[in-house]
C-alpha cells in the first residue's frame, strides 16, 4: 500500500467537495491495482461505498478537524502513506497531495465575517492554505481561474498545481423522484429553480431582489444556511419565492427537468457543480459572468451581471445558445479520475 485516500468526506453530508471526492475515487478504483490505495476514515462512518480494488479502513473516534490531525494524521505516518486529500482540509504533517479549490477566503474573505464560526473558519483555511502551498508536494484544483489565484495570491509554481475537473455523470444514474412537483404544488406552473447552500458568495440575494420585481413568476429555492452566514429562510421570504430546505438528489433532479430555467447567480465560485448538474438534465442556464463560470460553462448559458437585478427574464431567455453538449463532452469523471491516477503514479 502506498497511498491514503482522507475519508473524513464518508462522514459528512454530500455536498460539492465529497461529491468530488466520492466520485474522483470510485474512477479510480475502476483502474487501479489492488493494494495501491485505501480509504481511511473514522469509526463513525457509515453507508460506505463498495469498491474492487480500494480498501476502506476505520481507525479513530475523534470527529471533524481533531480526527484529521490526530488519527489519520497518525495512521499515515505509521504506515508510510502518502495522504491524497480530496476536500481542503488534511493533516498539517500530512499534505502529499492537497486540493484547493478556489481562493474564497483570501479574496472575498470580508463576506464570512458576520458570526464567530465564519471568523475562526476563515482564519483556520487561510492557514490551512498557507501550509499546503509550502509543503504539499501536488495541489488539485478545479479551473484555470483557481489555478491563476494560487499561483497569484500564494505564490504556488505552476507545475505544482494540477487540474482535476469535476464533472456530472453521476447525475445520469438517478432516477428523478417527480412526486417532488406535486407535494411542493408545482402542477402546470412555471418555475425558475436555484440549488446551493445560503453562503454569502452563492448570492441568493440575486435571486431574491429578481423576485420581487416579477411578482408574477415563481421561484423555488433549495438549500440551507450555513454556519458562517447570519442569511437564511427568513431574508428569503417573499410571496413568489418557494424555499424547500434539503431535497435529495432525486428530487432535485426532478426541479430541474421541469423548471424554466436553473438560476445560479454566484458571486465568487471554483467551479459550479450544480449549474453542470441541470444542463445535464435539459435545463436552460441562467449563471453570473464572476470568476470561472464562464470559462466552464462557456457558451452554453444566459449570462447575468451578480450585482444587477434589473433583469428581463423571457428577454434574457429568448438570446440564443450554442448546444450544452459540447460542455458535457468535456467533462467526465472517468477522464479525470484517469489524470489523478497518473498524476499520482508520476
Amino acid at each position: 500500500m502506498k497511498y491514503a485516500f482522507n475519508g473524513r468526506f464518508l462522514t459528512k453530508k454530500v455536498t460539492g467537495q465529497e461529491r468530488y471526492a466520492s466520485e474522483i475515487i470510485a474512477a479510480i478504483d475502476k483502474i487501479c491495482k489492488k493494494d495501491e490505495f485505501c480509504v481511511v476514515t473514522s469509526e463513525h462512518a457509515t453507508n460506505l461505498p463498495k469498491y474492487n480494488n480500494i480498501e476502506i479502513v476505520k481507525t479513530g473516534y475523534l470527529k471533524r478537524e481533531a480526527w484529521e490531525q490526530f488519527c489519520l494524521g497518525p495512521y499515515c505516518r505509521k504506515h508510510h502513506l502518502k495522504c491524497i486529500n480530496l476536500t481542503t482540509t488534511f493533516p498539517l504533517f500530512h499534505s502529499d497531495v492537497v486540493s484547493l479549490f478556489d481562493m474564497s477566503i483570501f479574496e472575498i474573505s470580508h463576506m464570512y465575517y458576520h458570526t464567530l464560526y465564519g471568523i475562526l473558519g476563515t482564519i483556520w483555511k487561510r492557514f490551512l492554505f498557507k501550509v499546503a502551498a509550502r509543503r504539499a508536494e501536488k495541489i488539485v484544483t478545479i479551473s484555470n481561474y483557481s489555478k491563476n489565484k494560487l499561483e497569484e495570491i500564494l505564490h504556488i509554481p505552476s507545475s505544482k498545481i494540477f487540474l482535476i475537473y469535476p464533472a456530472w455523470q453521476h447525475f445520469k444514474k438517478l432516477k428523478a423522484d417527480d412526486t417532488i412537483i406535486e407535494r411542493l404544488g408545482l402542477m402546470n406552473k412555471e418555475f425558475f429553480f436555484s440549488l446551493s447552500s445560503l453562503s454569502p458568495q452563492k448570492n441568493f440575494v440575486w435571486v431574491k431582489e429578481v423576485a420581487i420585481r416579477n411578482p408574477q413568476k415563481l421561484f423555488v429555492v433549495t438549500g440551507k444556511a450555513e454556519g458562517f452566514t447570519s442569511f437564511g429562510i427568513d431574508q428569503m421570504e417573499t410571496e413568489n419565492i418557494k424555499f424547500t430546505g434539503y431535497l435529495s438528489d432525486r428530487e432535485i433532479k426532478s426541479l430541474m427537468q421541469h423548471c424554466n430555467a436553473f438560476i445560479h447567480p454566484a458571486i465568487y465560485e471554483g467551479f459550479g457543480i450544480p449549474p453542470l448538474e441541470a444542463l445535464s438534465c435539459g435545463a436552460r442556464l441562467i449563471i453570473s459572468t464572476s470568476t470561472c463560470l464562464p470559462e466552464i460553462y462557456e457558451k452554453s448559458a444566459h449570462y447575468i451581471d451578480p450585482y444587477n437585478y434589473e433583469v428581463d427574464l423571457e428577454k434574457l431567455l429568448s438570446e440564443p445558445i450554442e448546444s450544452a453538449s459540447k460542455v458535457l463532452e468535456k467533462f467526465s469523471w472517468e477522464k479525470e479520475g484517469g489524470k489523478m491516477y497518473d498524476i499520482l503514479k508520476r
